[in-house]
């Protein structure tokens, strides 16, 4: 849309991570800022970078949003601000010594809902081209937003309005949804209904990384990223197709990733607890290229108990047959339907909320498959991207997130850490289990 953004209401998504932002920063972690970082190669033109990023006229309107609250009680809302933007672009030179097959280190973005811009860009350039680094605060965005973000400015001639649907009112796909659920007492009974199933998933004996009490001032948000090559890819693929897994990959990842923490779980003297991970479910219809702006989210949960570890092939039906009787129950409505009514409520209030169920114990870690990431984006900046990489943050609890994604067809995992809930050494065992439990299937 080539007109000014208006005023938009939060969904509830946006408002449940911002509730994640305030426990993240209550426990002295950094803030729910995601990362998207681009490897490029070849010469980077940084000037027709920043032509490009002056000129689009949706990072333009994004830029402008701070989150506001115009009276307690009533629900937040996205709002532009007037006056000139900061720069959106800095350039850094790479580390001295760092190696150029990691995701580049770069300090920390404290992006906030409430400051504009919630969202920028750092280019570190290298001697064969440079990573282009997208950080946003997760209120503004999902993974997908971003995704469609990258996607518009790599387009060599983008319309003035972008992606379709670019800025569809957040909040209006929300509304008739809530009226069509009835009168106020029987949606708040509709969504009461997916709290009483998170409890009853969440109960005991669940397995947790987090040590006991909160962690120390200042523990850092640490990355591992793993690239499976093109035919190790093919490996996995086929693993997954023989699981029957072949149309559910992400099952296929999930069940695998609770194998390896089952494993770190053993060698800690902690194996009986069970796994319990929410898995963001996208709500947007297949193929659609907006909205950018908002959460477009709600959650499946699953839970695999310690007996259910042995057999990669059972995990996968369980977590499918789980996946099926969520979607027949509605349990993905029935939480976003819980997440809108909170909105009005004061953040604060919220984020007691939030774990008060599961008494503060909502997964043993975070889990998404962000599947093919930016399709069709052949260059950027005059340079050609070789990988997209997802740096999503950890919170505390549970102190792990993992995250699966693809470029070009070639598969990717992350994981991201807080300190003191995992050890160099597990985090080693870890990543090396994911691994072979994906390669060797249940020959692991």
């Amino acid at each position: 849309m080539a007109a000014s953004l208006r005023s938009f209401p939060l969904t509830g998504a946006d408002y449940f991570v911002w509730a994640l932002d305030r426990q993240m920063r209550r426990a002295g972690l950094s803030g729910n800022v995601c990362r998207m970082v681009v490897r490029l190669e070849g010469p980077v033109d940084e000037v027709r970078l920043r032509a490009r990023l002056a000129g689009s006229p949706i990072l333009g309107q994004l830029a402008r949003l701070r989150l506001v609250r115009p009276l307690p009680l009533l629900s937040p809302r996205w709002r532009p601000v007037g006056g000139e933007l900061p720069e959106l672009l800095r350039v850094h030179p790479a580390p001295a010594g760092s190696d150029p097959g990691l995701v580049p280190a770069l300090p920390a973005a404290d992006l906030r809902p409430g400051v504009a811009p919630v969202l920028g860009f750092d280019l570190v350039r290298r001697s064969q081209g440079g990573d282009l680094v997208l950080s946003w605060h997760h209120a503004l965005m999902d993974v997908r937003g971003a995704d469609l973000l990258l996607r518009h400015l790599g387009r060599a001639a983008p319309s003035a309005a972008g992606p379709a649907g670019a800025f569809g009112d957040p909040g209006a796909a929300a509304l008739p949804a809530l009226r069509r659920w009835g009168s106020y007492p029987r949606r708040v009974g509709f969504a009461r209904g997916s709290l009483a199933f998170i409890t009853t998933t969440c109960r005991e004996p669940l397995f947790s990384l987090v040590p006991a009490g909160s962690p120390a001032a200042g523990a850092s948000n640490t990355y591992r990223v793993h690239w499976f090559t093109p035919d190790e890819t093919s490996r996995v693929d086929e693993h997954g197709r023989r699981l029957d897994a072949g149309f559910r990959r992400s099952q296929f990842y999930l069940a695998a990733s609770v194998r390896a923490l089952h494993a770190v779980a053993a060698k800690r003297g902690d194996a009986v607890g069970a796994y319990v991970v929410p898995v963001p479910h996208d709500l947007r219809r297949r193929g659609a290229e907006g909205p950018i702006l908002s959460n477009q989210l709600s959650f499946l949960f699953f839970r695999i108990e310690a007996a259910q570890t042995g057999s990669l092939a059972g995990m996968v039906c369980e977590l499918t047959r789980q996946m099926m009787d969520q979607a027949r129950g509605g349990n993905p409505e029935s939480f976003r339907a819980a997440m809108e009514l909170f909105r009005p409520a004061p953040l604060d209030f919220y984020v007691r909320q939030v774990g008060r169920p599961t008494r503060g114990r909502l997964a043993t870690f975070f889990f998404s498959d962000a599947g093919e990431s930016c399709p069709g984006l052949d260059r950027l900046a005059g340079a050609v991207p070789t990988a997209v990489t997802h740096l999503a943050p950890a919170s505390c609890p549970p102190g792990l997130t993992v995250v699966f994604s693809r470029f070009r067809g070639r598969l990717c995992f992350v994981l991201s850490w807080i300190d003191g809930c995992l050890t160099a050494r597990e985090v080693d065992e870890l990543e090396r289990a994911v691994c072979t439990a994906l390669l060797e299937g249940d020959g692991a």
